[in-house]
Parts: C-alpha cells; structure tokens; sequence
C-alpha cells in the first residue's frame, strides 16, 4: 500500500508540475517600497532582452554578418533585428514626421524658438541650406525645404538616430581589423534557458556555416543576458550532476559499510522521497506555480528525513535478542516524533516570512518531515527483519561509543570544557560577522564570457544594463508630459558631465501638450513668415519660397505625433519603455556611463513620480531584507523548539541540554564565519535553518537516550551515521564552482558536524537528570 501511494503521489506532482524561475518570489509580499517593485518590473525590460552580435577578423565580417543577420531574423526566437536604415525605413520615418514637424521643433519652445527665429540664426540656417541644396544629390532636399526651411525633419532624424547603437572603429593587435556589430530582439525573457540554449546554438551554427564560405577565419563575440543566464544554469547543472553522483556513491557506501544490506539502503532513501513527494503534491495543487529553487530546497529533505529510517535502523540492528522491529519503533517513537515536531516548527517559522518564496520552501519542508517520520513508524518496520543482526561495524562503533561516554561521564569538564570554547568562539566571532546582500555574489560567471561581453559593448556605444530612470503617472499622456521634463533635465546633465548619454523615448515620441506648445509658441512669433524671407532671400532665395510652411503653421496636415502612430513603424518597439504597470503608466529612460548617482539623484530632485533606479543596489537592499527576515525566522523558530521541548520533558534543564546541539552549532557556526572573515549571505541564514532542523534532532535522541535505559553508543551510532549522511549530501556542495551552492554546503555542513560534537556533550551532561547509561556488553 506504501508504494501504491507514492506511486500516485509521484504520478500526481509529475502531471501537474509548473515552475516559475521569477524573482519575485523572493521580495516581501507587504513590501510596499515603490523602488523594488520598479526595478523587479525591469528585470526583463526590453534592455534585458537584446543581444549584441560582433563580426571580426577581416573584410569579409561585414558580408558574413549581413548573412547572419538575416538568417537570424527567421528564427521563431527573434522579435526584431536592428538594420541599417534603408530607403524604405527612411520613407516612412519622413511619413510620420515630417506632415508633424510644426509640433516637433524644441523640448523647450518658448526658451529656443524665439532664439532660432532671432536673425543671425536664420541667416546661419538659410546659409547652410544654400550650401546643402548646391551639393550633389540633394533632389530630395530641394523638394522638401519649401515646406521645411527651418530643417525641423532633419534635427528629428538626428535626435532618432543618436539613440541607435554607435558602432566605432576599432584595432586589434598592431594591423586594423574590421568588425560589424548588429542588435537583436528576443521574443521571450533572457532566463528561459531553454529557448535562449536553443538560440545561441543556432547562432553558433549559422556563422560556422557563412564564416566557412568566406575561409573561416572569423570570430563570433556577443554580448546578452541571455549568455549569461544558459552559463549560470549550465554551471549549476554541471555541479548538481556530478555531486548527485558523488553524494549516492557516498551515502551508498556508507550505508553498506554500516548495514551491508542494498535493501535497507532503498528504504532510507524511500523515506525521504515519500515526503518530498507528499509535499510536492501539496505544492503543485495551488493556483500559482513551483518555485525552482523550492523545488532545489526541497530535495534537503533527503538530508533532513532519511535521518529517521537511520536511528530506526541503527536501533533495530543493535536490539536485544527476541525485540522486533515494531517494539524497536515503538520505544524510540516518542523521540522520533518530537524530533520531527520540533524540526517541523522550526521550518513553519520559515513559512510565516513576508517573503512568498521563503514561505513557499518552510512550508514544502514543514509538510514532507512529518510525512516521511510517519512513513518512518509505520512502514519501516514491514520491511526489516526480526532477526537481523548487527554488522561488525555497528558492533565496533557502539562498543567505541559506550567507551567513549562512560569516560566523559567521570569527567564532565571536558563536556563543559567543549561548550566554553564552542562559547568563546561565539563570543569572538559574531561581531566580526561581514554580511554579504549584494545578490551578485552568489553567482559565478565565467571570465572568458565577461572579457568577450566587454569587449562588444565597447565597440558599441550601449546602455548601461542595471541603471534606469521611471517615470510614472496615471495616464499615458501624463507620464509622456513628466518624460519631457526628465529629458531636459537629462541633457543638462550631460552637458555637465554626469552621464555619457541617455535612450529615452524622447527622442521619439513627445506629449501632446509640448507638440501643441511648439505649434503655439511658432504661431505666436509676430511676423514669422516676414522673418523667414527676409533673412532668406538676403542669401538669395525667392520671396514666397515657404509659404508651405506658412500654411502648414496655420492649418497642420495632421494632429500631433501619437504612441500609436509609431506602431507597425521602424520605431515600433522603442514604445516598449511606454508601459502599463498596475493601473498606472511608466515611461522608462536608459543611462549609459553614469559618473555619478549621487549628481543624477540631483539632477531629478522635485520631479514627483520620477525614481532613479540601480538595480544593483536595490537589489541588495531586498536581500538584506531577506536575510534579516531568515534571522528572525530562525530566532521565533528556535523559541518555539524550545517551548515544545519544556512541553514534552517538563524540565528546564533537559529542554536546555536537548537545545544543546543545535543552538551551539548555529552560533558556533556564524562565529568561525566571523573569525576566519567568510561573508555570510541569505544562503548562510537559510542553510542555519536547516542546521537548527537537523541538530534538534541530535539533541533529543541524546536527551533520551538515559530515560529509555538505552545503550549510549546505539544512540551515537545513529547520530553518527546521519551526520556523516548529512556531510555527504552537503559538504560535497562545498566543492561546487557556483558560490550559493558553496555557500550553502559550507554552512550547513559545519552546521551539522557542529551538533553532532555537541550531541555527546549533551548525552553526558543530562545523564545527571536521569538514569546512568547502560554500557555495551
């Protein structure tokens, strides 16, 4: 029957299965900071969903990445692809903006409209369009400037091309070398590693394929988060892959030093894997999806659960003659199940955290322990045999163990001894903690795609990835209005130095209101027509010349420039920074080469609704946040621990001594963190609970071990057996390349060789407040 229901538990989590990567999972759910939910709206803007492609090594990069180009553009995974502006692209930019340049003359009209209309500037302009229209080639000019003498669609192009991506020439090595870079589009987020894997093979492929026509002696280099994210999750596979082999060798060998038996093997891992399951079906039966990383946390389970079918085992193994595998349950029950209370607890601490993510893991943890202890008492038993006997290695180890306390016993100050240094390494450590939030830390990126992603960027003047600027408002109009005001500002500030350059939809799209104020402000200059001819026909132009101009003032073709206008257009998806976010508008503006965000903090000083935003920085606030969350949760978690053991032994001093290991071993743990300078991050608090759930269990099967009459070195035999299963699991993590994973077997794995050196202390000291131990005989 036990199989028949983990069966249709595994069948059930498998049909129904959804998972989700997003982050915010991991923000407070009451958090109403306006800043972080910005800049989680911004992880994949549409800046994340780009790639930067780069030709190199000769002449021939330019006619291979042309063919690349539109290879590329077929691929179901590509939105768009940055071409170069052809005449049909040009046609109908001037469609679009040329019937509308009467409202798109200056950002700020009344200040630089009667400048431009002063005489000198007019005799400047009507100078150089003379120059101009005497120059090879310039039919189009001549048929546009009747009606455009001011050269308002010229000054438009050149605001709309600034933004485009500046490629500049550039040397490798001592001899000139070529190169063309081009931007992509992608249709879904960077982080779905599937479809970008798919992608970037595909673009490996297809410029093997053209560089192989041309002699093949090109480079392909890109830059993209894409890249980033499919090496990330490649590493962590990689890692996960080869420490899931090393840990079952392990924990395999281990269990046949210890046990000799294949079949006591498959149920301790059938323990552990029943809760996950139970848990999973908990999971996947909610409205919205699994978190990747629950799922990840999930599988401590197997470090946490297979702890009991351990000590029932180890037990069952070390019996008297003539005691069967149920009795052996059912005298070490109470122990089990306060072990798996208590650990329970600890991770419902974890549930109630103002973070979805974090709760989503303690609450998945709180319902797999108590099944698999369940599973543990009452099946278990079924399969193990009355008359198996202990191996030669129990019999060496508990022999040892049974030595080993009853020596300590006659001398408790080592015992005391060991929580004094375990107390002064606290005591010296904790305040020497150095907290690490900055979420990049917990990832490492391979420097080779780093160098190759610099070096692209530097060919192309592009925006920095984690800067903004959002504006928002309630309505499109609104916001477009509070952009205009944030792009004046912006030019000042790079007058000023302060930053490089700025992508804002500015330079495409202004509100109504200034388009209107542009249509005013040139109908309001007295005698504008007699200005413009007289300046003009000084430099030899016909009376009467604009008056197309004139009429156009007075009696504009078209209305204003609108966001829909643009749609279906070469500058369609430059509306993507126009977004809707919560019954509210943003308008989003890229930075590139931020000097300084203490003077762009001031540049934007007393613009309501306008944030700057730094995702690095903000990001690392949240985490913080998070990291304090996990500590607080470990601290109500620890209280409740203990109440429930004062509950169950109505002692304080065996309540104290069953808190023992796991208390000492998670301080003891942050203070060597402290003393040999280890950063400790949100991984490191989360791991301090998994440490608290395990080292519990330590204590209490120590506490108890006098009030059952019990063989001492029985119990130490099982507690060694789940700390070094537990070292398995998680100290091999230590060797991972990728820091969280490191992170997360260092701490954890200390952690928990920690509460099993306290766990003999334990045993000994509460031999006081009970029964002396039984020796092996």
């Amino acid at each position: 029957m036990t199989f028949i229901i983990f069966g249709l538990l595994a069948f059930y989590c498998l049909m129904r299965l959804e998972i989700t990567n997003s982050i915010t999972h991991f923000i407070p759910k009451q958090n109403e900071a306006e800043l972080v939910e910005l800049s989680l709206k911004l992880v994949e803007s549409p800046l994340a969903q780009r790639m930067l492609i780069s030709v190199s090594g000769g002449p021939n990069a330019k006619p291979v990445a042309d063919g690349l180009r539109q290879v590329l553009r077929l691929h179901p995974e590509v939105e768009w692809v940055e071409d170069e502006i052809d005449p049909d692209a040009m046609r109908k930019l001037y469609d679009l903006y040329f019937v509308r340049r009467v409202y798109l003359l200056s950002s700020e009209p009344r200040i630089e409209i009667p400048i431009l209309l002063q005489p000198e500037a007019l005799v400047a302009r009507a100078d150089l369009l003379k120059r101009r229209l005497a120059q090879p080639g310039s039919m189009l000019l001549a048929r546009s400037a009747p009606a455009d003498p001011l050269g308002i669609f010229e000054m438009n192009l050149d605001r709309i091309l600034s933004v485009r991506p500046q490629v500049s020439l550039g040397t490798q090595g001592e001899a000139t070398d070529s190169y063309s870079v081009f931007v992509l589009g992608l249709r879904s987020t960077p982080f779905d590693s599937e479809r970008q894997t798919r992608l970037l093979d595909h673009i490996e492929q297809e410029f093997s394929r053209l560089s192989q026509s041309y002699g093949g002696d090109l480079v392909l280099e890109q830059s993209g988060v894409n890249r980033f994210a499919v090496a990330t999750e490649r590493s962590v596979r990689r890692d996960g892959n080869l420490i899931s082999v090393a840990v079952i060798c392990a924990v395999s060998g281990l269990f046949l030093i210890a046990f000799r038996s294949v079949k006591q093997l498959s149920i301790a891992l059938f323990i552990p894997m029943t809760g996950f399951f139970a848990a999973m079906a908990v999971a996947v039966s909610g409205a919205e999806p699994v978190h990747g990383i629950t799922l990840a946390f999930g599988f401590v389970l197997i470090g946490v659960a297979i702890d009991y079918a351990i000590h029932l085992m180890s037990h069952h193994a070390l019996k008297s003659s003539g005691i069967t595998a149920r009795s052996v349950a059912r005298r070490i029950g109470p122990s089990l199940v306060l072990s798996a209370s208590t650990t329970t607890v600890a991770f419902l601490a974890l549930a109630v955290s103002d973070f979805p993510g974090l709760a989503e893991m303690g609450r998945f943890a709180a319902i797999g322990i108590p099944v698999a202890s369940a599973v543990t008492l009452i099946s278990v038993p079924t399969f193990l045999s009355d008359d198996t006997r202990p191996t030669a290695a129990l019999l060496g180890m508990s022999k040892r163990f049974d030595q080993l306390v009853g020596w300590l016993e006659g001398r408790r100050w080592i015992a005391l001894a060991g929580c004094g240094a375990g107390a002064c390494v606290i005591a010296a450590g904790l305040p020497q903690i150095r907290w690490e939030d900055d979420p990049s830390s917990l990832m490492t990126l391979e420097p080779e795609l780093i160098a190759e992603s610099e070096r692209v960027r530097e060919r192309v003047s592009d925006f920095d990835g984690g800067r903004f600027i959002v504006a928002l408002a309630g309505s499109p109009e609104e916001v477009l209005v509070l952009n205009d005001r944030i792009a004046r500002r912006l030019d000042h500030a790079v007058e000023a130095g302060v930053l490089a350059g700025v992508g804002s939809l500015h330079a495409f799209l202004w509100s109504e209101d200034l388009q209107r104020e542009n249509l005013e402000t040139l109908r309001s200059v007295t005698g504008l027509a007699n200005r413009i001819d007289e300046a003009y026909t000084a430099r030899g132009f016909r009376p009467g010349s604009f008056d197309a101009f004139y009429s156009e003032v007075e009696d504009p073709l078209a209305g204003p420039l609108r966001p829909s206008d643009l749609q279906g257009s070469a500058l369609e998806r430059f509306t993507d920074s126009l977004v809707e976010l919560d019954g509210r508008w943003a308008v989003v503006t890229y930075l590139r080469g931020v000097e300084s965000s203490l003077l762009l903090r001031e540049a934007l000083e007393g613009l309501e609704g306008v944030h700057y935003i730094d995702q690095r920085e903000i990001m690392a606030g949240v985490y913080g946040a998070y990291r304090r969350s996990t500590l607080q949760a470990i601290a109500i978690g620890s209280v409740l621990v203990l109440l429930i053991l004062l509950v169950r032994y109505r002692n304080i001093r065996r309540a104290i001594l069953a808190f023992l290991p796991p208390g000492m071993a998670a301080l003891t743990t942050l203070g060597l963190f402290g003393l040999v300078g280890a950063p400790v991050s949100i991984v490191s608090a989360i791991s301090l609970i998994v440490v608290l759930g395990m080292g519990v269990d330590y204590g209490i099967f120590a506490v108890d071990a006098p009030e059952h009459h019990d063989r001492a070195g029985i119990t130490m035999v099982g507690l060694l057996i789940s700390c070094l299963t537990s070292l398995f699991v998680f100290g091999l993590l230590s060797f991972a390349s990728q820091p969280v994973l490191r992170s997360i077997g260092f701490t954890t794995g200390i952690g928990v060789l920690l509460a099993f050196f306290f766990a003999p202390v334990a045993l000994v000291l509460s031999s006081r407040a009970g029964v002396p131990h039984r020796r092996f005989s």
